[in-house]
């Protein structure tokens, strides 16, 4: 059997832990005899098997593949402990459907925050927090552009950073601005999402320590055709929401240097079963 979950991109400025959207990187996982082509072996402390036996899986997987690049902000380990316990469940007879609640569930236990699993599961736009996950589909016509950079950015080390407490006007504006991207993507109206990516509780702190990633999305935001834009995750990767047929356009004028500048698909689909 083969699985596959999608990366995401987390936070989307202000929803910090709580909001994120699934991106057509595919993490997948084999648990067959022989290596299928371009796989790699999957050590017993990788995620993916971390998260397969977490679920009560037997039999370890065996083989994994990614186009996701680690400790970039596109929701590697998320991924493959989605797709580790989404195999578990199926394996064990879950529907898909549970099999996927199954897998938020026990990949959030394992990292620690939710949002990144419950993209990764479900797909689409999701909002995570109370333990539960509420999924919208965006509306069509609109990709991602993402900048990632060629050096990585520890989780843990970005956590750390952070301020252990945040005043209330920060954390009203920051309550206000989520919530205009969930009313943004339920109606449709994507033009308030500008609005929507002033962030007070993570962004700033993040950025300071990577100015690469700073001047990409402040030229970014300085876009006409950018609907959106924010630090992916911890970072190091700026991701930019933008109406699909401008996306080229825009990706063609961030500056790599020496990174790597996507235009990615939403994943609609979150974990599924390939083979």
């Amino acid at each position: 059997m083969i699985v596959s979950a999608p990366g995401s991109s987390a936070n989307l400025g202000p929803g910090f832990d709580c909001l994120a959207i699934a991106v057509a990187l595919p993490f997948r996982l084999a648990a067959t005899d022989r290596a299928p082509e371009g796989f790699h072996p999957a050590e017993s402390t990788h995620p993916a098997v971390v998260a397969h036996a977490a679920a009560g899986g037997t039999g370890a997987p065996r083989w994994w593949h990614s186009p996701i690049p680690p400790g970039r902000g596109l929701g590697f380990s998320g991924a493959a402990r989605v797709a580790g316990a989404f195999l578990a469940r199926v394996q064990a007879g879950d529907a898909p459907d549970v099999a996927r609640s199954r897998a938020v569930r026990v990949a959030t236990d394992l990292e620690g925050h939710a949002e990144n699993a419950a993209a990764s599961a479900h797909g689409g736009f999701v909002v995570a927090t109370g333990g539960g996950v509420v999924r919208l589909d965006l509306p069509p016509g609109v990709d991602l552009v993402v900048w990632s950079p060629p050096s990585s950015t520890s989780t843990d080390v970005s956590r750390r950073a952070l301020p252990a407490r945040v005043s209330l006007e920060d954390a009203v504006a920051n309550v206000g601005a989520a919530a205009t991207w969930v009313a943004a993507v339920a109606t449709g109206g994507l033009g308030r999402l500008r609005e929507a990516c002033v962030d007070r509780i993570h962004q700033d702190v993040r950025l300071a320590a990577r100015p690469d990633a700073a001047a990409v999305l402040d030229g970014l935001l300085g876009r006409d055709e950018v609907l959106a834009a924010w630090l992916s995750g911890s970072g190091p990767s700026v991701a930019a929401l933008v109406d699909a047929d401008l996306a080229p356009v825009v990706a063609a004028a961030v500056p790599a240097d020496g990174g790597t500048v996507r235009v990615l698909e939403v994943d609609p689909a979150g974990a599924s079963i390939l083979d």
